[in-house]
C-alpha cells in the first residue's frame, strides 16, 4: 500500500496509532498539542478517510488506523 500523507495527516495518524479514538477525542488532543480548532481536525480526518488511511464507524465517529506506522515510514 502506497499512501502519501502530509504532515497534518500524520498528526492525526500519530493519535490513532496509539489506539482507536473518536473524532472528538482526536480534536481535543490536537487542540491541546497543536492549537488546531475542531473544524481543522475534522477536515484532516476526512482527508485521511478518503486516502484509505483511516476507517470511520459509528457510534460517535470512531476512527481506526488502516495503515501501520511502518508502512508510512517506508
Amino acid at each position: 500500500m502506497n499512501i502519501k500523507l502530509f504532515d497534518s495527516e500524520l498528526k492525526v495518524m500519530e493519535v490513532l496509532w496509539r489506539g482507536d479514538a473518536t473524532a472528538k477525542q482526536i480534536a481535543e488532543e490536537l487542540k491541546r498539542d497543536t492549537g488546531w480548532n475542531v473544524n481543522t481536525t475534522y477536515t484532516v480526518i476526512k482527508k485521511c478517510i478518503v486516502k484509505g488511511a483511516v476507517q470511520r464507524s459509528e457510534p460517535n465517529f470512531l476512527c481506526h488506523a488502516l495503515i501501520a506506522r511502518k508502512e508510512v515510514q517506508q
